[in-house]
């Protein structure tokens, strides 16, 4: 490949005068604590999001998972000599140097992309968190600094994705992410003495049996490793949320034990595990008597059914609620009457941003063979370009192509649809959470026939349908996993 050819490194914006970036992994000390840079980076990062200021186990409690994930930390600092207005004030009542004006944190997963090829559905991701800027350095370019910078991190490590999780929807889609999956809110009626109370068809299979949260760390990683290659979406899980489901860390303290939390795992018939769900109970002077869905996972769809039958058949509750569910959930279609399944709110959850086309459209599921010609905008210029994709037996193959087409390369000329559109739009495109036609009604996209390209008569909406069908999935993605 020449230097001119998709994933290109994107240009990093500067940072202004009198700031500096520092990246670094976080670290111990012998006795097990975090060091003082870790310490103040992250307590920065939690001051952003309005979390209390953590004591010092709890910041080693943190860093621990934080080594374990590999993550690289970075901080952008105001120079120590600064004179620019305030800076003397800073120094005098602020917190001490080691605490950075903004904040970024990066480190890689898998993402299933649900494709059939010969590589599997995962593909690697780098995954991108703790993003805050301190409001006094607002309007500065730190931002664009930092997210810059790790794209152009990312396309030299060879990753071919990008994703985050967003506080705020307005401000990652002029860096290319677009939002590829989404989550649901679910309040499921349990009370015995109600109409709309959640009764499941069919009968039951298996056994769902009480288990010890702290016994499970090796069914935690089983069940998800089951899951993750399952689900179109999902996101390999950091370290934390082995110790949230084993009861290690409490909701509120690190370093407490979650006293509160129960568990209760699927065994089917053959004696495997295919799931597992963590609760609490909301206490007493909740009412409705509440159980609070901590975690649920299931490598099946019968093993998540019956998760939920354990829990409509449990004594002293009349509700449950769950915070993230898939959007189109099974249990939905499993209710006897629908209306015990309330979804209270969706939103997004998962934001990707590809890098590397050709590596991400030929690990990606797709809903029907054919062929089709992309034409790629990207802010960045990392994935700008046109791209040939010809999906058979559900996989595809993916090929740059350069233009203007000369006569002597009349096979390169476009073939079927010719799908124009940005990098963000695509991100939403990428995992099915988004139709071709849903966007192209939005003006995100637009589809063209490829016979008008080359002189033809053309039938756009012909086009339209035909791109329909190869892009479009039958189902929603779904990612359980929050960073």
């Amino acid at each position: 490949m020449s230097s001119l050819t998709p994933p290109r490194r994107p240009q990093v914006s500067p940072l202004p005068e009198g700031l500096r970036a520092e990246t670094f992994a976080p670290a111990l000390d012998a006795e097990g604590a975090a060091d003082a840079r870790t310490a103040a980076h992250l307590r920065t990062t939690m001051q952003g999001f309005y979390e209390p200021w953590l004591s010092d186990e709890e910041v080693s409690r943190h860093t621990e998972t934080f080594v374990a994930d590999a993550q690289r930390l970075v901080g952008v600092h105001l120079d120590p000599a600064s004179e620019e207005p305030g800076a003397a004030a800073r120094r005098r009542v602020g917190f001490s140097a080691d605490h950075p004006a903004a904040t970024f944190v990066e480190f890689d997963e898998t993402l299933d992309a649900g494709g059939r090829g010969a590589d599997g559905p995962l593909l690697d991701a780098r995954l991108i968190t703790g993003v805050t800027v301190d409001p006094g350095f607002r309007r500065r370019g730190i931002l664009a600094h930092l997210m810059t910078s790790s794209l152009a991190r990312a396309v030299d490590d060879g990753v071919p994705l990008a994703a985050l999780t967003a506080s705020e929807g307005g401000i990652y889609g002029r860096y290319g992410f677009g939002v590829a999956a989404r989550e649901a809110v679910l309040r499921v009626d349990l009370a015995h003495s109600a109409g709309t109370r959640l009764q499941l068809r069919g009968e039951p299979s298996g056994r769902v049996i009480t288990a010890d949260p702290t016994a499970m760390d090796e069914v935690v990683d089983e069940v998800f490793a089951q899951f993750h290659r399952r689900v179109r979406g999902s996101v390999d899980r950091p370290a934390g949320y082995r110790r949230r489901a084993t009861a290690r860390w409490s909701p509120r303290d690190v370093t407490s034990w979650d006293r509160r939390l129960r568990a209760a795992v699927h065994v089917r018939d053959d004696g495997s595990i295919g799931g597992y769900v963590t609760f609490r109970h909301a206490g007493w002077e909740t009412e409705p008597s509440t159980l609070e869905i901590a975690d649920l996972v299931a490598a099946d769809a019968t093993s998540h059914v019956e998760l939920w039958r354990h829990l409509a058949q449990r004594d002293l509750v009349a509700r449950a609620e769950l915070d993230g569910a898939s959007v189109e959930d099974v249990l939905h279609a499993a209710a006897v009457n629908p209306r015990s399944v309330q979804v209270r709110e969706v939103r997004d959850v998962l934001w990707v941003r590809l890098l590397d086309v050709v590596r991400c459209l030929q690990a990606r599921e797709w809903g029907g063979d054919g062929a089709f010609t992309l034409r790629l905008s990207d802010p960045q210029g990392i994935a700008d370009g046109v791209y040939r994709i010809e999906v058979s037996g559900g996989v595809a193959a993916v090929e740059p192509v350069a233009e203007p087409v000369t006569e002597q390369q009349a096979d390169r000329r476009p073939v079927g649809p010719v799908l124009s559109t940005d990098v963000e739009t695509l991100g939403s495109l990428y995992l099915g959470d988004a139709a071709v036609v849903t966007m192209q009604r939005a003006g995100r996209l637009s589809v063209a026939d490829g016979a008008a390209a080359s002189g033809g008569a053309g039938d756009a909406e012909g086009a339209l349908r035909e791109l329909s069908a190869i892009v479009d999935l039958p189902t929603r993605p779904f990612c359980a996993t929050h960073f």
